[in-house]
């Protein structure tokens, strides 16, 4: 007798990507029941726990991150840390960050969704949660020689995507969770790029940049400040002290602001 399929749940409303991610994974050797609902698939979840959750945020009866919370504070362990990928439409980051803090494995963005991309995610997260084989090594980036960059950010979750995510680009990251850590590690290690949020425990970012500008071993670094919020006033004082470019969060995913870092850095390294 063969074992069975590893399961996959998949919650999306949009029935042509969840058929597109249907095809995937069962062509990747997993089994697979797509749900249009939340509600529906919260109900087959606690029924028959799958191996893992592919949930759409947007979803027509209820927030795929309010089903995410419910299934969080589930009595059922097996059910309250169930592995999970949540699709984001645009890939917004503070939609992306509310999702992190409810604990998800990955992410897709619909809108730049390329093909072989959630297999990939779920063969990665599997074998690292329950041993299933995670297939041959994907080459990574070539790396960026000796650049570094500090990350300022106090949502954990958030900090620690990002790190991952510039690590696996060949960029030496730093990470501080406030802003006189920052300022510490920004001192002891010089590094060429900080990416600075404005929010932060104790002082804040604009603080932070003013420190970093008035030390002379960090002239060369430059840093981009992240904010929540873009009031103009907030934009304009950040330049002023010397930032570089200023990104908010909700204009932005992710993977558009490691883009950013990699333009500044290729910038550094090959001056004009």
């Amino acid at each position: 007798m063969t074992d069975p399929l590893p399961m996959i749940f998949v919650v999306d409303a949009d029935q042509a990507f969840r058929e597109t991610l249907r095809e995937e994974l069962s062509a990747a050797g997993y089994g697979v029941s797509v749900f249009e609902s939340g509600t529906e698939a919260f109900s087959a979840i606690e029924a028959s726990v799958p191996e893992m959750v592919v949930l759409a945020i947007e979803l027509p009866d209820q927030s795929g991150l309010d089903i995410l919370a419910t299934i969080r504070s589930d009595a059922d362990e097996r059910v309250a840390k169930l592995p999970t990928v949540v699709i984001s439409a645009s890939g917004a980051l503070g939609e992306i960050s509310e999702a992190i803090k409810l604990r998800i494995s990955d992410y897709i963005v619909r809108q730049t969704y390329r093909p072989g991309d959630l297999p990939a995610k779920v063969r990665k997260h599997l074998a690292n949660t329950g041993g299933i084989p995670a297939g041959p090594a994907t080459a990574t980036a070539a790396p960026i020689h000796e650049m570094s960059i500090l990350i300022v950010e106090d949502d954990k979750f958030l900090r620690d995507l990002a790190v991952q995510k510039l690590e696996k680009e060949g960029i030496k990251t730093f990470a501080a969770m406030d802003g006189e850590q920052g300022i510490a590690i920004a001192t002891k290690e010089i590094p060429d790029v900080v990416l600075l949020d404005i929010l932060l425990p104790g002082i804040d970012g604009f603080e932070v940049l003013t420190r970093i500008k008035q030390d002379p071993a960090l002239v060369k670094t430059t840093v981009i400040m992240l904010s929540n919020f873009g009031q103009r006033e907030d934009i304009d004082r950040a330049k002023k002290l010397g930032a570089e470019q200023f990104l908010i969060k909700a204009s932005y995913t992710l993977d558009e602001i490691i883009q950013e870092v990699k333009k500044v850095i290729s910038r550094k390294q090959h001056p004009a």
